[in-house]
């Protein structure tokens, strides 16, 4: 299996956590989601093989300002007494932009797109 599919099997994952905790108010499983989703980065899984150009470089920051972006909400959601239905959501939102953003990032970075 390849870095970039190891990663998406990773994002998958806390994607399918991310949903029943952000609806059933589930911390404990937001946590395991968040493990599963940071884990391609100490591994390695996310690095790439080649030199990126300046488009994916775009990419790779809208991609890293989504995620810090998402994770500050959930932050607020799991420690900051920001419990409401309306913050949980606001994170799967923002959290599924960034998901977004790094698949077109994937794509741009393995020549899979043609624009």
């Amino acid at each position: 299996m390849r870095s970039y599919e190891k990663t998406i099997f990773c994002v998958v994952i806390a994607g399918l956590l991310f949903i029943p905790s952000v609806i059933f108010n589930l911390k404990v499983l937001w946590v395991i989601g968040a493990i599963f989703d940071w884990l391609p980065l100490p591994t390695g899984w996310m690095k790439s093989e080649r030199k990126i150009g300046s488009d994916v470089l775009k990419w790779v920051k809208i991609h890293v300002i989504l995620t810090v972006a998402a994770y500050a909400i959930a932050l607020l959601w799991i420690f900051g007494g920001w419990n409401s239905l309306f913050a949980r959501f606001l994170f799967l939102e923002v959290w599924w932009l960034a998901v977004i953003a790094g698949v077109v990032l994937t794509s741009k970075a393995h020549g899979q797109r043609r624009d």
